[in-house]
């Protein structure tokens, strides 16, 4: 049976993110993109959100990923920003 947070297109997820003007957070997510890892799907999840509109769902993620505006450190450090500003950044440059 199929989780109702995968009826949420990744195109609206997409969407939404770019409405933060924050470039990581779509690369973030387009790196995260069925993956096990801290995607929006995957927040939604952990928070019991699969039902909940898109903007929740994204809203904690953003709030997640985020403190202050910036990446959280603990993410900001391990992550290779330019290998997935190479993977997708021509995808974040179609949304922002």
């Amino acid at each position: 049976m199929s989780n109702p947070t995968d009826d949420i297109d990744d195109e609206a997820l997409l969407t939404k993110l770019a409405t933060y003007q924050n470039r990581k957070l779509l690369l973030w997510q387009l790196a995260a993109d069925g993956r096990s890892f801290c995607g929006v799907r995957v927040v939604a999840q952990e928070h019991d959100l699969q039902n909940a509109p898109v903007d929740e769902q994204v809203q904690a993620f953003v709030d997640d990923l985020l403190s202050d505006g910036q990446i959280r450190p603990e993410y900001d450090e391990w992550t290779d920003w330019e290998a997935l500003e190479r993977s997708h950044g021509e995808t974040v440059d179609q949304y922002l």
